[in-house]
């Protein structure tokens, strides 16, 4: 990291850091070298620091004291979508800093960085954690959920990966990840009626499925048909196929509904449902002191309370709501994330930055 006069340079200089580091959730050993960049940087200034992997899926918490139950927590992922050329650079254009993982969400880890180097000389009056886990792209069980039955926790987690543009979210979307699988009889290409075409009885349930979902809004549950792999060879009749589905849902009750329309379209063509990965929908009381607080914070220094939001994906953050464990999920103006145009607001980094310090400070503090 480059020498900077100003800590708005140094946030920026760390950001860049850690954009360069391509730690995609498929290149383990980069995202192993973004934590060794992590892990020197918070000992360096005096934190508690442990390793942790899971599957092969490194995490690292650092603390200002030795407990796993900080007052405060602040916990981001720093493992990306994968980035075509030029993704791993920093850079800056008309007020906004690009890059892959900019706003999903390495700012926040920048963030946490500075902090910690802003505060160093006082760490002692104060009880806060950070949590850096590599899987959230890929479903967040090797991470958060395996640090928290680890028995780690907080009095409050900040989580800035959602409530896009200073709303805060206030309920989130859950998601069922499923994989169908239709069976079939493989024949030569020239003689399909010798055999049966897997393919054709996926065409036909997909086609069902779709139906029970009807036109996208986002006031409904949801349905993308995101892969589809079938056959071995041009001339020959496929004996298997299968696609990926990733269904959002509201609340309970309509997943339970839709779950079951699925699980009736398959048991009509004979197909197998896998369940790739389920995440519950869940709300946040906002009213809870220790976000209340934040919230109050946030309005005196932009001077404009925070929207409030509903989240259409999910995130980490529902691990935390599993455990009780008020979460504040916000993050400052940006966009793009998961694309080529991935970009976060440079002047509202810094805004979001010194909204941080001040929470930590007050929130966090606790001087024997």
């Amino acid at each position: 990291m480059s020498m900077a006069t100003t800590a708005h340079e140094r946030l920026i200089n760390i950001l860049a850091d850690l954009v360069a580091f391509p730690s995609e959730s498929g290149r383990l050993a980069d995202c192993g070298k973004c934590f060794d960049y992590l892990e020197e940087y918070l000992m360096k200034r005096g934190l508690e620091t442990k390793r942790h992997t899971s599957k092969g899926r490194p995490s690292l918490v650092a603390t200002s004291r030795k407990t796993k139950q900080p007052k405060v927590l602040l916990q981001a992922h720093i493992d990306v979508v994968p980035g075509g050329p030029g993704a791993y650079k920093l850079v800056k254009k008309n007020g906004r800093l690009q890059g892959r993982g900019v706003y999903d969400m390495k700012f926040a880890a920048a963030c946490y960085l500075l902090l910690v180097d802003e505060l160093q000389a006082q760490l002692d009056e104060y009880d806060f954690g950070i949590m850096f886990t590599s899987d959230e792209e890929v479903g967040g069980e090797n991470g958060v959920a395996m640090l928290l039955k680890k028995g780690y926790g907080a009095g409050v987690c900040v989580l800035p990966d959602g409530g896009n543009d200073w709303k805060i979210e206030t309920t989130s979307n859950g998601g069922w990840m499923v994989r169908v699988i239709a069976a079939g009889r493989s024949a030569h290409g020239s003689r399909p009626w010798e055999g049966e075409n897997a393919i054709y009885s996926l065409m036909e349930a997909l086609h069902e499925i779709k139906a029970e979902f009807g036109t996208p809004a986002p006031t409904e549950c949801t349905l993308t048909v995101s892969q589809i792999e079938g056959g071995q060879a041009v001339n020959q009749v496929p004996d298997k196929a299968e696609a990926t589905l990733d269904i959002r849902f509201a609340d309970d009750k309509s997943y339970a509904a839709k779950r079951r329309k699925v699980e009736a379209v398959a048991g009509k063509w004979d197909l197998k449902l896998q369940t790739i990965d389920h995440a519950k929908a869940y709300a946040t009381d906002i009213t809870r002191p220790p976000i209340a607080h934040f919230m109050k914070l946030a309005e005196e220094l932009r001077g404009e309370p925070l929207s409030k939001t509903r989240s259409f994906g999910s995130s980490d953050a529902r691990f935390f709501a599993e455990q009780d464990i008020p979460t504040i999920v916000m993050r400052p103006t940006g966009g793009g994330a998961h694309s080529a145009d991935e970009w976060i607001d440079e002047a509202a980094l810094g805004q979001f930055y010194e909204l941080l310090k001040v929470y930590v400070k007050e929130a966090a503090y606790a001087k024997a």
